[in-house]
């Protein structure tokens, strides 16, 4: 699996609004802030681009050898005809690779590849973390749970639209919903409205959890640094952090207020274009749809033909 994920570190407001290119304690950021002597920036061109790229498979003869790997596929095609047949993603399927060793756990690896989807949950109180990679196959997902000295505690597959660990982690911040306008800060513009209605929001999904998101498009309102830093501080920084990588990437991370997700959209060359905050269980861009697991099932069948 891959290892560090490069997600935006939303626990540091200051580096966070830097990043965003956020003009913090360097002045203000409008009309007649200009000075002639500025030089006129454009965005430099797209150098790549991450793709999707089908892995090396394992000679028919040696896994011929590992007949165990062989069942795990079995068992993940099961699933996948599963699902795909009875077109439900609400609950997740689970195949054990407790009884594989580290060659078999190599050749499996190295059949379902990485695909575009990773995720890291933070540690809980047994200061064991989930790291988690998509495989070639979307909505097939590699878990492994780590302790605090990173050796691997268990691994496993799972087939649904995100797996269950991910809600799971993300539904125990139970952030304050309750909002006071006197908590805001001087000079802030929007941060007031959008926290309300955020909180609001993240309310009645608590009650009745949403099927649609629920979404706040930041880049469409003028917020000021003392706005961002405020958002930063009042929302906090989740347990779940997810990157879904493609053309650019979408960096979607969890706050301190269960259901409420920041998702950032930046382009080939890392530079932000979309700034938004939704309330759902899940953000979908992070999920697979039925449609990804029957393709994803097809795909298999075809693998293991090619294996056998």
């Amino acid at each position: 699996m891959k290892g560090d994920i490069p997600l935006v570190d939303l626990s540091n407001p200051q580096s966070e609004a830097e990043s965003l290119g956020i003009n913090v304690g360097g002045g203000i950021i409008g009309p007649g802030s200009r000075v002639e002597e500025q030089v006129l920036n454009y965005l430099t061109m797209p150098k790549e681009m991450d793709s999707f790229d089908m892995p090396v498979l394992p000679e028919p003869e040696e896994m011929s050898d590992h007949p165990v790997v062989l069942a795990v596929l079995e068992n993940l095609q099961k699933a996948l005809d599963l699902k795909s047949q009875l077109k439900l993603l609400d609950e997740s399927s689970y195949i054990s690779l407790e009884e594989l060793n580290s060659k078999e756990l190599s050749l499996l690896y190295q059949t379902l590849g990485d695909g575009e989807v990773a995720a890291m949950l933070a540690a809980d109180k047994n200061h064991e973390k989930i790291r988690i990679q998509e495989t070639i196959l979307a909505g097939v997902w590699w878990l492994q749970k780590v302790n605090a000295s990173n050796e691997i505690v268990c691994q496993w597959l799972e087939v649904g639209a995100i797996p269950s660990d991910v809600q799971i982690r993300a539904e125990k911040d139970l952030g304050d919903l309750n909002f006071n306008s006197d908590e805001l800060p001087k000079d802030t513009l929007n941060a007031g409205p959008v926290i309300f209605e955020l909180l609001d929001k993240a309310g009645e999904h608590q009650q009745n959890p949403r099927s649609q998101p629920h979404v706040v498009n930041l880049s469409l309102l003028p917020f000021s640094p003392e706005d961002h830093l405020f958002l930063y501080e009042r929302l906090g920084h989740g347990k779940v952090s997810i990157l879904s990588r493609g053309y650019g990437n979408c960096r979607i991370t969890s706050t301190l207020v269960a259901g409420v997700w920041r998702v950032q959209y930046f382009n080939s060359t890392d530079q932000l274009i979309l700034d938004t905050l939704e309330v759902i269980g899940v953000p979908q861009v992070a999920c697979a749809a039925i449609e990804d697991i029957e393709d994803s099932a097809e795909r298999l069948r075809e693998i293991h033909e090619a294996l056998i």
